[in-house]
């Protein structure tokens, strides 16, 4: 079966239990939900679009869906459930800018009139400088839907203006989900990014991006990232649950770029892989000093890796807080590349206690920060030109910081383990300070336990057991 635009209206009161095709541009007014036993083709060239905030475009099809070349969905929610799904080159599915409300009670939209970034998956970012607070204290709008990174459903939040009269800011992502039952084929963009808030607004934080396929194909774009702007928005949420991928779409969720404050761009969003319980943090290499947040880690299942990468910084603020990378035994990895960030607690509140469970922690240019003490437990430390700086603060109860690597712990390339309180490290292997620059430094510090230790230069008090 062929439709027409002059037959849309019978066609979307009706099922689809053959193929149908539409062959012409479609401008909807409101929501649109398909549902059939058929095949739904939008062929080369075709529009189909609600350019309406909120509108939303279910299809729950049975069988085959394809966007054909340089054809485009336009809407703030899209959602395809389907047994094939091919998105051909040139084609996009956009909800870039498009979102209706965010959840109730959250705080992704700046206040006043500095230009801030919107906040979603990560802070938008901030172009304002406040005196006597670090450039980390200050950002735009701030991150919600943690609880739901997994399945990511929130819309992302406008940036805001610098002008009371106009409002400049860019739109939010909106929402793109999927639920292919075997082949997905992605040739052509699937978008919720933030809108671009311009010279004079922040740009709007990312979306909400779900996929869920037995195979997954293709050399196209997904991305949920945040828009560019005075200050850039943060990244929004993506999660893809995909058994098989081979050649696959390359995934962004990075914060926006900010024209007023280059180096500070909106922070990066959240990328969650079920298939090997997976959290990504990745800004691509957009400098920021604006901080995606980590918050409750779940206990069942566990999550198995995560990585922070390409100047993303990731910030676990809660007073009390566990980072587990791990099964009932540790078995993950939490990995920190190419600057990226990790802290733990509040700058000017060196009171809490944090820990830290993993099979390996591997830095590799990066920074650990530690406001408080932190409980360390891996199996495997590695560290090339990384920081791990503890500030136990003034507080004398803030309790002792301990490490514990079983099997290794090396630092190369300058690599630095800081702490102006007491610091323990303990390992049944090998320590390795493998030349110039590598230091473990402290106001009292144990090495006990280890095998083997191979240190070329350690000025500091030792005490070895």
């Amino acid at each position: 079966m062929t439709f027409s635009s002059s037959e849309w209206l019978v066609f979307i009161l009706g099922s689809l239990d053959s193929t149908c095709k539409i062959v012409a541009d479609l401008n909807l007014t409101r929501d649109v939900y398909i549902a059939g036993k058929g095949n739904f083709y939008i062929l080369p060239g075709v529009r189909f679009h609600c350019p309406i905030l909120g509108c939303s475009i279910t299809l729950n099809i049975s069988g085959n869906f394809s966007l054909g070349e340089n054809s485009t969905i336009v809407a703030s929610t899209f959602e395809l459930a389907a047994y094939n799904a091919s998105f051909f080159n040139g084609s996009a599915v956009n909800t870039t800018g498009w979102a209706g409300d965010p959840p109730p009670q959250t705080s992704g939209t700046p206040q006043g009139v500095e230009g801030a970034g919107g906040g979603h998956g990560g802070r938008g970012a901030s172009c304002l400088v406040e005196e006597g607070k670090l450039p980390e204290d200050v950002w735009g709008g701030d991150a919600y839907s943690w609880s739901s990174l997994q399945n990511p459903s929130s819309y992302g939040s406008k940036g805001g203006s610098t002008s009371k009269e106009v409002d400049y800011g860019g739109g939010g992502g909106g929402r793109v989900r999927m639920d292919i039952k075997e082949f997905l084929d992605v040739n052509g963009s699937l978008l919720a990014e933030g809108g671009d808030g311009g010279s004079k607004g922040g740009g709007g934080s990312g979306g909400s991006v779900y996929i869920k396929a037995h195979k997954m194909t293709g050399g196209g774009r997904i991305s949920a990232s945040g828009g560019n702007g005075f200050a850039g928005g943060g990244g929004g949420r993506v999660a893809v649950d995909v058994f098989s991928r081979h050649d696959e779409p390359t995934i962004y969720v990075h914060g926006g770029i900010s024209r007023g404050c280059s180096k500070n761009a909106g922070a990066a969003g959240t990328l969650y892989d079920a298939v090997p319980r997976s959290l990504n943090v990745n800004n691509y290499n957009l400098s920021t000093d604006t901080e995606t947040l980590l918050l409750e880690f779940p206990y069942q299942p566990l999550w198995t890796n995560v990585y922070i990468r390409n100047c993303a910084r990731a910030s676990v603020p809660l007073l009390w807080s566990r980072v587990q990378a791990s099964e009932l035994i540790v078995q993950g990895q939490i990995s920190l590349l190419c600057g990226g960030v990790l802290s733990f607690g509040l700058a000017h509140y060196a009171t809490s206690e944090f820990e830290l469970l993993a099979e390996e922690l591997l830095m590799s240019d990066s920074v650990i920060k530690v406001y408080g003490a932190l409980r360390m437990t891996v199996k495997i430390f590695l560290m090339w030109n990384s920081k791990m700086l503890i500030d136990g603060g003034e507080d004398s109860t803030v309790a002792t910081s301990w490490l514990e690597a079983s099997n290794l712990v090396v630092l190369k390339e300058s690599s630095v383990i800081q702490s102006n309180a007491n610091l323990g490290v303990h390992g049944q292997g090998l320590l390795n300070l493998s030349g110039s620059g590598d230091k473990i430094q402290a106001q009292r510090l144990v090495l006990s336990l280890f095998y083997s230790i191979h240190v070329q230069i350690l000025c500091i008090w030792v005490e070895i057991f």
